[in-house]
């Protein structure tokens, strides 16, 4: 998932629970808009939730795929945080990310628009107006969320990396690289016990 921010940090990845309740709701809520999907072009449609909690932003991304075809129709949300911090709450701001993503999913599938979802059910973002291709802030329960729409594949891209950690000597280097970058943003090991005291 390509980050908002461009620092590096660690990431803790959404819980699962969360991950497939919210993937529930989206099923229940967009369920007109996906039963016109289906007629317009067979397939069985779900959704996929996945996201991170890093230093400085929750990235939360929500894609609409089809059983069998490898592009998804995916809608991103970030939003700064800062853990240390007392407010916002990580629960306020997950709630204003899935808002912020269903409300991308309401113009989307609105089955009162049935010419848009001929375009989703064409593959195609590129006709749509309106439909944030780049880093978009909007307002959200006093929450400045930004929200992007592509056609990448998340699942696909995870089991791209899973493939290159077991086959490709360099990527290991290359964690390792980053790892290292992340661990000398921290103090950490004997230097940062000496600190303390």
């Amino acid at each position: 998932m390509e980050r908002r921010h461009r620092t590096v940090s660690k990431a803790s990845p959404l819980p699962i629970d969360f991950r497939k309740m919210v993937a529930e709701v989206f099923t229940t809520n967009f369920d007109a808009g996906l039963k016109l999907l289906q007629k317009i072009k067979a397939g069985k449609r779900h959704f996929e939730v996945r996201g991170d909690i890093f230093a400085d932003e929750v990235m939360l991304c929500i894609s609409l795929g089809t059983s069998g075809h490898v592009s998804a129709t995916s809608v991103y949300a970030s939003c700064d945080f800062d853990p240390k911090a007392s407010a916002p709450k990580i629960e306020d701001v997950l709630g204003a990310c899935v808002d912020a993503v269903g409300s991308v999913y309401m113009e989307l599938l609105d089955p009162e628009n049935p010419k848009r979802i001929e375009q989703i059910a064409q593959e195609s973002l590129a006709a749509l107006q309106d439909i944030p291709y780049e880093w978009t802030s909007m307002k959200v329960d006093r929450h400045k969320v930004f929200v992007r729409v592509d056609k990448t594949n998340p699942a696909l891209d995870e089991l791209a990396d899973q493939w290159l950690k077991k086959h490709d000597p360099k990527h290991k280097d290359l964690e390792k690289e980053e790892q290292e970058e992340v661990e000398s943003l921290f103090v950490t090991g004997p230097k940062g016990k000496k600190q303390l005291h």
